[in-house]
């Protein structure tokens, strides 16, 4: 597994897959509902970070190691690549401002660029490769290597402007440490590379060194360009620079392709041999290296750089041949991708287990990030893809529960168009309004259920956006309906939601009444009570009277008695 330059921030990410359908070589996949890069197979394009919209990619970064360089007082310098024009339109100024913080020295990449062009020259003259591909463009030279193996000799054995101008460097600040200022994330794999492992020892972005110096560029001086022999290759991050550093031939052709689809296309023809006595120029980032992934999510202007570099080039001064050496040769070695295969019997085994069983099933829409559903099941098979991520699939699911739902459900739905007419209704909704067999469709709100203040419900609920709820007694139905009322704006329909709540009256008016009874019983009850309760008092009143009375009549006999005696 090789070393991460491209990092997910899962925490970031929202699945919507833009990134698997932008990969070329479908290392960004996600398994498990996860986001996950195949290290083996990505060509580090950038593609993925290019288009994420949540910002769920980092890339690696250098810079901290580089500002603790400065910090210790090493010797660094930098290497700045020619698209930094479209960020700092003055060289010379950014030269002085990064000296100030500690470089070196600061020198643009084209020196290096123009020794490549004098390779390219010489391999020109020379004429023994039927065709050749330039090799400035470490995304292109890793595609080639691994999925064109069979392509490699038509690599010019040529390395890039980075590290032809790293090793020049390298020799002319001996113990310095070499820095590239970089808008390709390929780069800083390619300076690792033990091949080129000599050259450069560390890449930084473009957007890391505009956030560094702040606005500190925008408060210089204007200053002019230097002038130097190699100069017309401050082109090469343009379209077709490299091609226009190059002096006219009648050996071979000049062409230039951009972008993985026509690259691959023109890859494809060079295998078949449709091709032959071609020099061709190519860059995987459409408007080459302007168009740059670092330089994606950052506010530039490609088209200025453009002009400014046309206005500080000698076009009349292409390159002279100069044979490679040791700052620029290099040797392209095949390092083919392990692709797995499986047997037709396997792929239509996992076809069907994902649901593609009839033709009408195959939708190929390239949603999920391949572009038929037989290279998604392959990749599959491979452990490289979720079998469950298929939107039509999922779409399909969902509209069959819906309508399983609005099929089923007791209460009725009602969708109305914009001008108040009935859109659609499901069978509950006809049962409850008497429509059976009947389509309602166009008909008036008021003609299926005639009520003014379920109409002025409905404006309301168009105007205001909010739920409504209504509840109106319908006697030509019999029913009395409870009325939930939303409006859909992104499709301009309103939604009624009809609940019968007839029965549910009914039944609250039965235990009404039975409360009712129960209580009138229950006074009665009480009523009674209290008055034998009453009745039992007064006889208890007048026995205990009777009872005092005999009592007393006693008590004095007895008295009487005992006098007597005496």
């Amino acid at each position: 597994m090789s070393e991460s330059y491209i990092r997910l921030v899962e925490s970031s990410c929202r699945s919507c897959m833009r990134c698997v359908r932008a990969c070329p070589t479908k290392a960004m996949t996600y398994i498990h509902l996860q986001p996950v890069i195949q290290e083996d197979t990505c060509i580090l394009c950038g593609q993925c970070y290019r288009v994420c919209p949540h910002e769920a990619k980092s890339i690696r970064s250098d810079f901290a190691q580089v500002r603790k360089w400065l910090a210790d007082g090493e010797q660094v310098v930098l290497s700045a690549a020619p698209s930094f024009v479209s960020v700092w339109p003055r060289f010379e100024a950014l030269s002085r401002i990064l000296k100030g913080r500690g470089f070196a020295a600061v020198e643009e990449t084209a020196h290096g660029a123009y020794r490549v062009s004098q390779a390219y020259e010489a391999l020109i003259e020379q004429h023994q490769m039927p065709n050749i591909i330039t090799t400035c463009c470490p995304a292109v030279n890793t595609l080639i290597e691994k999925e064109y193996p069979d392509l490699v000799p038509l690599m010019a054995p040529v390395v890039s402007p980075l590290i032809a101008h790293g090793r020049d460097l390298r020799q002319r600040y001996p113990g310095a440490k070499v820095v590239f200022l970089s808008p390709c994330i390929a780069k800083y794999k390619e300076i690792r590379d033990p091949r080129f492992a000599d050259a450069v020892d560390a890449c930084i972005s473009m957007q890391e060194l505009y956030d560094w110096l702040g606005t500190t560029l925008e408060e210089e001086e204007e200053a002019d360009w230097q002038d130097f022999a190699g100069s017309i290759a401050r082109l090469y991050p343009t379209p077709g620079g490299v091609l226009s550093t190059l002096a006219d031939n009648s050996t071979y052709k000049y062409i230039h392709i951009e972008g993985n689809q026509r690259i691959r296309k023109l890859l494809n023809a060079l295998r078949e041999g449709h091709l032959n006595g071609y020099f061709i120029e190519t860059t995987f980032c459409e408007g080459s290296c302007m168009g740059g992934p670092l330089l994606s999510h950052f506010e530039h202007n490609e088209w200025l750089g453009q002009s400014i570099i046309r206005e500080n080039v000698d076009l009349k001064r292409p390159a002279q041949a100069r044979p490679a050496d040791a700052l620029t040769q290099a040797a392209w070695q095949p390092h083919p991708a392990y692709h797995p295969h499986y047997s037709e019997e396997e792929i239509q085994a996992e076809l069907i287990r994902e649901g593609k069983i009839s033709p009408a099933q195959f939708h190929d829409c390239g949603a999920c990030g391949y572009e038929t559903c037989r290279e998604k099941a392959i990749a599959v098979l491979a452990g490289q893809a979720d079998p469950h991520i298929c939107l039509p699939m999922a779409l399909e699911r969902a509209e069959s529960i819906s309508s399983v739902i609005m099929e089923n459900t007791p209460n009725g739905f009602i969708v109305l168009n914009r001008d108040g007419t009935v859109r659609d209704m499901n069978p509950a909704a006809r049962k409850m309004l008497q429509l059976q067999g009947i389509d309602p469709t166009g008909f008036p709100l008021e003609a299926v259920l005639p009520s003014e203040k379920l109409q002025t419900a409905v404006q309301e609920a168009r105007t205001a956006g909010k739920t409504t709820h209504v509840r109106e007694h319908y006697e030509q139905y019999g029913r009395l309906i409870e009325h939930a009322i939303f409006y859909l704006p992104d499709q301009d329909m309103t939604v009624l939601i009809l609940m019968d709540v007839t029965s549910q009256e009914a039944r609250e008016q039965t235990l009404k009444k039975m409360r009712e009874d129960t209580l009138e019983v229950t006074q009665q009850v009480i009523d009674e009570q209290m008055r034998s309760v009453q009745e039992i008092a007064s006889l208890l009143g007048e026995t205990t009277a009777r009872s005092k009375v005999a009592l007393t009549r006693l008590k004095n006999a007895m008295k009487e008695e005992e006098q007597d005696e005496q």
